[in-house]
């Protein structure tokens, strides 16, 4: 249960304009992770894209083209190139998950 009114508020507007260190922050407390992984899964639903930071690595998750699921992806930091996307050059590590939105945001995790 959530004990800290600021979040609790926030909670409730969906983390409307959080930063990618603020995702991080909820993310690496055990007391908020599953809250940041539920909200960051309706942005993704929502969205079809989501990017958030998590122990210094930079996520991308988004809906596959090609297949049926998401697609994730890695970065060593958050360079992009000047139309707003991470550049490739910084990918680490990557993959699909054919589970649903909250599997995507846990799977590389």
């Amino acid at each position: 249960m959530l004990n800290n009114i600021y979040i609790e508020n926030e909670a409730l507007k969906g983390f409307e304009n959080w930063t990618k260190e603020g995702w991080d922050f909820l993310l690496q407390n055990e007391e908020y992770k599953q809250l940041a992984i539920s909200t960051l899964a309706k942005i993704l639903d929502l969205y079809q894209r989501v990017e958030f930071k998590y122990k210094d690595k930079y996520f991308e998750v988004f809906t596959s083209d090609c297949e049926n699921g998401y697609m994730i992806n890695v970065y060593s930091n958050a360079q992009k190139d000047e139309d707003g996307y991470f550049l490739d050059e910084n990918i680490v590590d990557g993959g699909l998950c054919s589970g649903n939105s909250c599997d995507a945001i846990e799977f590389m995790m």
